[in-house]
């Protein structure tokens, strides 16, 4: 990654991942051909604009409670089907190795390679494009395999310092299952001036406890602040103050929603550096300061090769793996619908890199095989 051509390499597959990403979301949202030339003008080299006119235009016409949900997430994905040196890098025996390793697993296929790039701008429109805070989340929220076997590596592509946006990491929540069983603090009580009646008096079975949420106890949970308001770093114009001011905000909010864990922050990183998180992990990124420039980063995502497809929500009393929406559907959708639900993910989008002898070649094996074998004895 710190090699000059690997940064053109980069450039290059990040604009072809851009206009693809451009296109995907405009047909999304029915900002196709129309008298703006939508489509047209991604062609053109003009995808940005495109896209902020056709945000401002949504906006517009939407209700203020759902703008939120035709933001676009500029996801910059399958960089790897655009470079030969990215897809060296993220299909290579050495990073599929330690890939195998960290999920305990013996195959391994690539996922998903993205580029993320916050850059601030004094366009408000464009800042929302290019520039929003990252809110807790858990990638495996977004895919829909069957497995708890997923990770990713996340590697800036300059050096990174607390003057940037970096990744804050909600420390043990891949291991906390009941993060997702708070049943709050029960029903509100009963008005005391309705007359008790007579079988209310009577002895009964005492009430199972309410659940009441507390913190995980041991050791104390960690709020971060900014560093440059931990510093007393001093504000020397209005537009900075109120971007410190956003980025407090932002701050609080991560730590609102991960308030069961320590949160962990690494305020430096190198470039050639990459930091792993599983897929169940909590993690965000406030937005980047005008004052720190753009901010780039590539992540390359793995699962372990034996998941698959997750079932219908039909077959899952109508609940929806996706928590995002077509937003996120951008990183799969290649494969998605070539697949039968429950079956093995063998798909070439998909490809197999670990163990090493597998590359180019898929697993034949499947569950109907599997299911097949039982009761059958081998020699």
């Amino acid at each position: 990654l710190r090699e000059p051509l690997f940064r053109v390499d980069h450039h290059h597959a990040r604009n072809k991942a851009a206009r693809a990403y451009e296109r995907y979301f405009l047909e999304r949202v029915g900002c196709n051909e129309t008298s703006m030339r939508y489509l047209a003008r991604v062609d053109e080299g003009d995808g940005p604009k495109a896209l902020r006119d056709c945000v401002d235009l949504l906006i517009k016409n939407t209700d203020a409670e759902h703008i939120d949900d035709i933001k676009p997430f500029y996801q910059l994905v399958d960089l790897h089907e655009h470079s030969k040196t990215i897809a060296e890098i993220a299909m290579g025996e050495h990073i599929a190795s330690i890939a195998a390793d960290l999920l305990q697993v013996d195959r391994v296929r690539l996922f998903q390679t993205r580029t993320f790039r916050k850059v601030p701008s004094k366009d408000k429109t464009m800042e929302e494009l290019f520039n929003h805070a990252t809110y807790m989340h858990r990638d495996l929220f977004m895919v829909p395999i069957d497995t708890n076997d997923f990770f990713t590596f996340w590697c800036p592509l300059r050096n990174v310092t607390a003057e940037d946006s970096v990744l804050t990491y909600a420390r043990g929540s891949h291991r906390d299952i009941s993060h997702f069983m708070w049943y709050g603090d029960g029903p509100e009580e009963e008005d005391d001036d309705e007359e008790e009646a007579p079988e209310d008096r009577c002895p009964k079975e005492p009430k199972p406890p309410m659940f009441v949420f507390y913190p995980l106890q041991g050791e104390k949970v960690t709020r971060v602040p900014p560093l440059q308001f931990r510093k007393g770093k001093k504000i020397s114009s209005r537009r900075e103050n109120k971007e410190l001011n956003k980025i407090s905000d932002e701050y609080d909010m991560i730590n609102l929603q991960s308030n069961r864990h320590k949160i962990d922050i690494y305020q430096t990183i190198n470039v050639g550096d990459c930091i792993a998180h599983h897929g169940w992990l909590e993690h965000g990124a406030t937005s980047q300061r005008s004052s720190s420039g753009p901010r780039e980063a590539i992540a390359l995502s793995y699962v372990g090769a034996d998941g698959y497809k997750l079932l219908s929500s039909e077959d899952r009393n109508g609940e929806e793996f996706l928590y995002g929406d077509f937003r996120d559907e951008i990183m799969f959708w290649q494969w998605y619908y070539d697949i039968k639900d429950g079956e093995l993910i063998d798909h070439p989008k998909l490809p197999l890199i670990w163990p090493p002898q597998s590359k180019g070649t898929e697993a034949k094996s499947n569950r109907t095989e599997e299911c097949d074998l039982v009761g059958h004895e081998t020699n």
